[in-house]
């Protein structure tokens, strides 16, 4: 399970990657920090016009039907668990399957890091991509938070697949990875709003080849 993501690249990188898509970074949104559960994070999606947009999207997705339990009673509670889906049964999983069709959008990343087997979190980066997309789905929600206050809520989920040789051989826990992507073609047909079906998609969820992807291991205490 991924936990932990960053962006690293400088402006004129993240410009760069955003111009296939005619779409400008504010400069208030450049990323300065790790991404963790809950933070806001860069989304890039298709528009109903057929527009772009990059927006952020706090990472854990919250359904807009979300309602408080008596066992998850507040809302960043659910948002925790909910950062990673299974691209394998996206389209068939609760509460995955209600964005899959329509709210597919990607998260922007620099490199993902993973708990190392020997303790600590290990960093993976795709060489000669500065500025990659990680596969993602999306969701508003506007209602109760749990506490007793009324939020507008915008989320994401981020996909994994299985994890690739790199990642198998130097991580423990789950064998999984983010679901990664740079060509912007893949990236559009991903987004696309002419896309309902998981089939029409299901190659871009194969895991990145271990040959183009590098691994620091954590530094030493």
């Amino acid at each position: 399970m991924c936990h932990r993501f960053n962006i690293t690249a400088s402006p004129d990188d993240i410009a760069a990657f955003l111009q296939t898509f005619s779409v400008t970074l504010s400069p208030e949104l450049l990323p300065t920090k790790d991404y963790y559960p809950i933070y806001d994070v860069l989304c890039l999606r298709q528009l109903d016009d057929d527009r772009w947009t990059v927006e952020p999207r706090s990472w854990g997705l919250l359904p807009r039907t979300w309602k408080p339990t008596e066992k998850i009673r507040t809302r960043k509670s659910f948002q925790r668990g909910k950062i990673n889906a299974r691209s394998e049964t996206v389209d068939t999983t609760w509460p995955w399957k209600f964005s899959f069709a329509h709210q597919r959008c990607v998260l922007l990343a620099s490199s993902f890091y993973e708990p190392f087997r020997d303790g600590g979190d290990g960093n993976y980066t795709v060489p000669g991509h500065p500025v990659f997309a990680v596969a993602g789905l999306w969701d508003d929600f506007q209602g109760d938070d749990g506490k007793g206050n009324q939020e507008s809520v915008n989320s994401c989920v981020m996909l994994t697949t299985d994890a690739n040789a790199l990642v198998a051989s130097t991580r423990k826990g789950r064998m999984r990875q983010p679901v990664v992507m740079t060509d912007p073609e893949a990236i559009k047909r991903y987004c696309s709003l002419e896309v309902t079906e998981h089939q029409q998609v299901a190659d871009l969820f194969a895991p990145w080849p271990d040959t183009q992807m590098s691994f620091s291991e954590p530094a030493a205490a």
